[in-house]
């Protein structure tokens, strides 16, 4: 597929600009007083805005080459993480988890100064065989959310901590009964009151793919009306094989914000090739693909397209991919890395929209008063100041954006003193 700029996509990255960037006044003082003529650097070391990946296969090669390289691939895109701790696969024995699997990777993320997100508390689709009928559900998930708290409580920047609510009752099993039998909203309020005894500050998520139709309007509508405690609302947006339009990806954002909360779209995809047959999404399903070189091109193309209107969005905070390796969820070539851990096209395309397009640096002097101004991405920056004569200072600071910023024109204030 031919690679052509759309007008929806010339009008996102106008909109860019206005919403991702912000004008800076940065003052140089000495004692208080402004700094004339002090050379001033300012270069981007981080993204406020979270660009992310799951990282499951970290730590799975057989070599501490192939790690390293999965690490290097990753860290040079992505600021953002998310670790599974779907219950089946963390506790497939009652007591007995997922370890030091888990525990390795949420180190990793943090020896690569990776943000983290633990996915997912409540789950109707992941229910551990030793989980009978006759159990008392929420009692087991009070043991569960208790153990991860206590262990991990502390680790995790965000949570996932109720899941895909609005298709539960398409499933049978004790956790999706469970949560037929009290309530959507009882099982949101549980788990959010729950979360809270140990971590009142903690950043919650409300996740679900189903959200293109009246169902997901009227479960935002349940929640807001039951002043159920999230912080933010997760968009997946898994494109196997049923494309969103680009009219499209904007309604679904249009929509999400207008109940007020932070949008995050934590799981992304589009594929390197063409799914033979329908597509399985179940658990553990196992797809095939016709792959070539011209669908590799057409999901570097679509992921671009989708990034820049995503990132657009004034309500958007975070974007996450999906999987970052090929061939592991549905055996679907989705990865932004081959077999190979080698870049494909779309790794290449995110790149220069993470790393260049959408990154900023300054330099100049200060005026008579003391002043510096720069047109910015907010984001964590490392200044240097030169004056001839002295020693070089160098600082950081953060320009930290607003949930649903637009930039009204003024300017943010950042001091420094020599």
């Amino acid at each position: 597929m031919a690679s052509q700029t759309t007008k929806t996509v010339l009008e996102a990255r106008e909109r860019i600009e206005k919403v991702r960037k912000t004008n800076v006044e940065l003052y140089v003082l000495e004692n208080g007083k402004p700094v004339e003529n002090a050379h001033v650097t300012m270069k981007m070391k981080k993204h406020d805005f979270l660009f992310g990946a799951v990282s499951y296969q970290y730590g799975k090669y057989p070599t501490q080459e192939q790690n390293d390289k999965f690490t290097k691939h990753f860290t040079h895109l992505f600021n953002y993480t998310m670790a599974p701790y779907h219950w089946n696969w963390y506790e497939k024995e009652k007591g007995i988890y997922n370890e030091p699997y888990t525990g390795n990777l949420v180190d990793w993320a943090d020896r690569n100064g990776l943000k983290k997100k633990l996915h997912a508390l409540i789950w109707h689709e992941c229910c551990p065989d030793w989980i009978k009928d006759d159990d008392d559900v929420e009692k087991l998930y009070v043991e569960r959310i208790n153990h991860l708290m206590q262990h991990y409580g502390d680790r995790f920047d965000f949570f996932d901590v109720i899941n895909e609510t609005t298709v539960n009752d398409r499933f049978d099993n004790p956790v999706a009964n469970w949560v037929k039998k009290v309530g959507p909203m009882h099982v949101m309020k549980f788990g959010t009151e729950l979360v809270r005894t140990y971590r009142p500050d903690a950043k919650l998520l409300y996740g679900d793919w189903n959200i293109h139709g009246d169902e997901y309007v009227k479960m935002l509508t349940m929640m807001r009306e039951n002043d159920i405690d999230v912080d933010i609302l997760g968009l997946q947006a898994h494109q196997h094989r049923d494309i969103w339009t680009q009219e499209e990806t904007l309604r679904v954002m249009d929509v999400a914000s207008k109940f007020g909360w932070p949008i995050h779209f934590p799981e992304t995809s589009f594929c390197s090739g063409k799914p033979i047959g329908e597509m399985n999404y179940g658990a553990g399903a196992i797809n095939h693909f016709t792959e070539t070189e011209a669908d590799a091109i057409e999901q570097a193309d679509l992921a671009r397209d989708f990034y820049i209107l995503v990132f657009s969005h004034p309500a958007v905070e975070a974007l996450s991919w999906f999987d970052f390796t090929d061939h592991r969820w549905l055996n679907a070539p989705a990865g932004l890395v081959d077999d190979n851990l080698d870049p494909k096209p779309i790794y290449h395309e995110l790149d220069k929209l993470i790393n260049h397009d959408w990154h900023s640096d300054a330099t100049g002097n200060t005026s008579s008063e003391g002043r510096f101004d720069s047109r910015l991405f907010f984001g964590t920056y490392e200044i240097t100041v030169e004056i001839p004569g002295k020693e070089t200072k160098v600082f950081t600071k953060e320009l930290k954006r607003e949930s649903f910023y637009e930039d009204d024109g003024t300017p943010r204030r950042i001091s420094v003193n020599i």
